[in-house]
């Protein structure tokens, strides 16, 4: 049976339509447009919205879901999409498959395994001896599912051309998380996309300076050297000026640099953080991404870098280089489906606009995973949308305000905000 929202004020992705209705059948969009100027069929069913507004599901661009242990959290706060960057493929259609059931998961794109070369960088990674493995390796990896690729921070210039040459042929993105080949240098090979903020720039130190990861955590590279950056120089410019050109969505996971214990404290980012998660977060496993053995002037360092990662949002923003959201679900205090909403807010005091935070987790996401039917409300385009109580594009914060949830063309149930 056709269904069909009315009486709420529609955001499509683009632009703002009032009084507007979306008129669905099954999981897919039929219409969209000002309730006023249509009439209803009588075997539509009616919705009344109630005066709220009616939004596209959020994406999440950057998410392990293989360490995520409530993946409902995603639905709850309105993440009605995942880009996956490296889990396993049984882990991958496991959610899948939750999903097609109508449970309460997003729905998973995936990366495919995190492509290394000469040995696997992390242990979900995969590596590759030659470019010449790369095609069948590509072709397995989407014949598993695969929606597009991830280069990962082992992989040379050979794997990454045969890598990106591949995905082109088949029409798939290729995004990276590298820090050993200039990303400028993978924007001209034709990546789609750059993840982390220090991963678009590394290429602007002039040293990296060394780390002794005995003493302390690695994560203390993210930021060393970064904080002596400018996004005003000539270089910054050109690399920049590049991205734009080059029309790679850039991924800054600015949620990811909130230094740790953060969110240990009572409410961090506006957000009650389930004991489940805090004693996730205390385990050993997770001690690569902490503040282990750093000195008050590492941390200075790094709060500057923080300072300066945001500033080179604001200026690639003001450049027209188009930003994703997306998280790196769940590092400690990255909490699942909270974290877009943080990220969100990082972005816009960055510079973007509410309107141009809330497009990074919708219409921009979706062109970071080639997909043109999700993070818009269109005819053709899946049914996942949230109804939220007010407006957004006046208060991000109104995000967290959900009434309801559909996600496939069904509602889920979700916790008021």
């Amino acid at each position: 049976m056709p269904q069909a929202i009315v009486n709420v004020t529609v955001w499509d992705g683009q632009r703002t339509i009032a009084p507007g209705f979306v008129l669905w059948e099954g999981n897919r969009i039929m219409d969209v447009g000002r309730a006023d100027t249509v009439r209803f069929a009588s075997s539509v069913r009616l919705i009344s919205g109630d005066g709220g507004w009616l939004i596209p599901g959020l994406i999440d661009l950057h998410v392990h879901v293989d360490e995520v242990i409530t993946p409902s959290l995603f639905l709850q706060f309105g993440v009605t999409s995942v880009r996956d960057m490296g889990s396993s493929p049984k882990v991958i259609q496991q959610w899948r498959t939750r999903w097609q059931r109508g449970e309460p998961v997003p729905y998973v794109y995936w990366t495919g395994r995190n492509i290394d070369t000469g040995k696997p960088s992390w242990w979900e990674a995969v590596a590759v001896k030659k470019p010449a493995d790369v095609p069948g390796l590509l072709e397995h990896m989407r014949k598993l599912g695969a929606d597009g690729f991830k280069l990962y921070v082992n992989s040379d210039r050979a794997t990454a051309e045969a890598v990106i040459d591949y995905a082109r042929w088949r029409g798939m993105p290729v995004t990276a998380h590298h820090e050993t080949i200039p990303s400028s240098e993978l924007m001209r090979l034709g990546i789609s996309g750059i993840e982390h903020a220090h991963c678009l720039l590394h290429e602007l130190l002039t040293e990296r300076p060394r780390i002794d990861e005995k003493r302390q955590s690695g994560y203390l590279r993210v930021f060393a050297g970064f904080e002596r950056l400018s996004p005003d120089t000539a270089q910054a410019r050109r690399l920049l000026e590049l991205a734009y050109a080059t029309g790679i969505v850039w991924t800054p996971t600015l949620c990811l640099y909130d230094l740790p214990p953060w969110w240990r404290r009572k409410k961090p980012a506006r957000i009650a953080v389930p004991e489940a998660w805090r004693k996730e977060w205390s385990k050993p496993y997770w001690d690569f991404i902490s503040t282990r053995g750093w000195t008050q002037e590492d941390r200075r360092r790094a709060e500057k870098s923080i300072y300066v990662f945001r500033m080179f949002v604001r200026r690639a923003h003001e450049f027209g280089v188009l930003i994703g959201a997306g998280t790196d679900t769940p590092a400690p205090g990255v909490l699942p489906g909270a974290a877009l909403h943080h990220e969100l807010r990082l972005l816009n005091t960055s510079g973007l606009s509410n309107e141009e935070a809330l497009r990074s987790a919708t219409i921009v996401a979706g062109r970071a995973l080639s997909q043109g039917t999700i993070g818009v409300l269109q005819p053709g385009a899946r049914a996942d949308f949230l109804l939220l109580a007010a407006n957004p594009l006046n208060d991000l914060s109104n995000l967290q305000r959900i009434r309801k949830v559909w996600v496939n063309g069904k509602p889920v149930p979700t916790a008021s905000k």
